[in-house]
């Protein structure tokens, strides 16, 4: 189980309601790159999260919340393995069919692949049902303190 700390915001009902901010691997490091300042630029906004909790909590509690690692590495798989399979695919398509004579050149068959490809698939991700992040559910695991 992966642990990360959070803050609680609200209480409704058996659950709550629990913010995250995203931390950058670079946002620690003081060299001053152009990766660490896009990290300090957009890495302020907060993930706001619903975990059911049966423990007594009241907001400013901070806790620890947990996910189970293959629900992270099945996420990780749809959204980053996913998209670069179906371009790679796609534009090896793209190549076979411009090699059968349907593009004008094998270049424009490959971009034009896995473009196609790659829509195809990030359509895919946002509507089938069965691909949502439904098995990503954070579970409380203790509170820290008040």
């Amino acid at each position: 189980m992966i642990e990360e700390e959070a803050i609680v915001t609200e209480i409704e009902g058996r659950s709550i309601w629990v913010e995250k901010f995203q931390k950058s691997a670079c946002g620690s490091c003081t060299q001053g790159c152009s990766t660490s300042l896009v990290a300090r630029l957009l890495g302020g906004k907060p993930i706001r999260l619903k975990v059911d909790a049966e423990a007594p909590v009241s907001p400013g509690d901070r806790v620890i919340i947990g996910v189970e690692e293959g629900a992270l590495l099945a996420g990780s798989f749809r959204m980053y393995l996913l998209p670069l399979f179906s371009l790679l695919g796609g534009a090896l398509l793209g190549k076979l069919l411009a090699d059968q004579g349907l593009f004008a050149s094998a270049d424009a068959g490959s971009i034009a692949g896995g473009l196609l490809g790659l829509g195809l698939t990030f359509v895919l991700l946002k509507y089938h049902p069965g691909l949502h992040r439904q098995d990503l559910h954070p579970v409380f695991i203790r509170r820290i303190s008040r």
